[in-house]
This record gives structure tokens, C-alpha cells and sequence, in this order.
């Protein structure tokens, strides 16, 4: 069993999709502080154009799931308007606003929402679109009250896990041996030589601008290393 855990990113880079792929279970980390600059509210799209989602509470003494969006028909507007002015000429613009924003209709399920669910909301209809079918869970439900690597230890053998995948900039973070101590595999997951002009953009742009069986065929290009 490959266990996954990472923070809930704001419609996150390509390497994030490959982790949740090539793993059995992917935990959602919303029990952690929430990170006022970090890739929860924030990424970039075509023309390096900043994309973001605002929070009412942010402060990194309250927890992903704690912490607020600030979301109306104004910013849906605003958004929706940059989407349109970067990605309308783009044969998949139609498809992605109606499976990954379901038509903006969203907005009455998640308007009072948190940080954490809208992102992964998000990051669930980009999996179904790509056929990802990996179980995706949440550390919410007392999975851990453990930090670093303890945490990512316990978490991975709640679910009797062999194998903890992480990010490859975990390599600066965790060692092997101390996973090893605790029976668990640590592998760390490197993107291949993919067919994309910028992979490290929100996945939101690869999505309007490549076809879909493309973007799935590039999932299995990484290494585990």
C-alpha cells in the first residue's frame, strides 16, 4: 500500500497529480496551520498571470480547515473574466469551466467555506477529468497529532501503508533511515521528461491548452527515487 500526504494547494503544479497517481491513498493535510504566502491561495497561469483565492481568518495559528475563503459573485466575475481573456480561443475552454468549475455553480456550495475544501474540490474534478481514481482522505478525521515526519509516520500506518511517497523537495526534510526505523518505505517522486512547455505552471493552463489523453499519458512519466 503507497500512501501520499501533502497540503491542500490552490489548483497545484503538474507533480501533484502525479504523486496522487502513483499512490493508493492520498491524505489531505487540512488539520495543519494554514500558510499566508505559500501555494494554498495562490499559483500562476498563462503569461505568468497570478491567480488567487482570498481568506477572511488567514493566520498560521488557525488550520487549513479553520480558515475561511472570501469568495462572491464579484471574484467568481473577476476570475472567470481572466480566464476567458487568456484561454477562450482554446479548444478545451468549454470543457474545463463546465467539469473542473462546474459552470461556476459552485459558488453556492462553497462560498462559506474553508481553505481546504475548496482546494481540494478542485483538485478532485482535475483527478476525475484525468481518470485519476486514487482514495482521497482527509488528516481531519484524528489521523495524527504528530508533527513532520511522526505525523507523516502515523498517518501512513493508519492505513497500514508500506510505502510513503513525498514530494521530491522532501528530500531536504526526511531521511530514509528514520522511515526505516519505523517499517516504511520512504520513496520520493521525481517528474520525468514531460511534453510540456512549462510544467511547473498551475495545472489549470495545461489543462486548457493540451488535450486531455496527453496530459494523462505525461502522469507516468516520473521516477521514484
Amino acid at each position: 500500500m503507497k500512501i501520499g500526504i501533502m497540503q491542500p494547494y490552490f489548483f497545484p503544479y503538474f507533480g501533484y497529480y502525479q504523486l496522487i497517481n502513483s499512490v493508493d491513498i492520498y491524505v489531505n493535510l487540512d488539520h495543519v496551520s494554514f500558510m499566508k504566502r505559500s501555494y494554498m491561495v495562490r499559483n500562476k497561469i498563462k503569461n505568468d498571470t497570478n491567480i488567487n483565492i482570498p481568506v477572511l481568518n488567514g493566520s498560521q495559528n488557525i488550520s487549513c480547515k479553520n480558515t475561511l475563503i472570501n469568495i462572491d459573485e464579484k471574484y467568481i466575475d473577476t476570475f472567470k473574466k481572466k480566464l476567458t481573456h487568456l484561454y477562450n480561443k482554446e479548444k478545451n475552454y468549454e470543457t474545463i469551466i463546465s467539469e473542473i468549475f462546474n459552470d461556476f455553480n459552485f459558488l453556492q456550495s462553497y462560498k462559506d467555506s474553508n481553505i481546504s475544501d475548496i482546494n481540494i474540490f478542485f483538485i478532485k474534478n482535475v483527478c476525475k477529468y484525468l481518470n485519476i481514481n486514487t482514495n482521497i482522505v482527509d488528516t481531519s478525521i484524528n489521523l495524527t497529532n504528530k508533527k513532520k515526519a511522526d505525523g507523516l509516520i502515523d498517518i501512513t500506518n493508519h492505513y497500514n501503508g508500506e510505502t510513503y511517497i513525498n514530494a521530491i523537495g522532501g528530500q531536504k526534510l526526511y531521511t530514509k533511515d528514520y522511515f526505516e526505523k519505523n517499517k516504511i518505505e520512504l520513496k520520493f517522486i521525481k517528474m520525468g521528461n514531460v511534453d510540456f512547455d512549462n510544467p511547473y505552471t498551475s495545472i489549470l493552463d495545461l489543462l486548457f491548452r493540451y488535450e486531455k489523453q496527453h496530459i494523462i499519458n505525461e502522469l507516468y512519466k516520473f521516477e521514484l527515487i
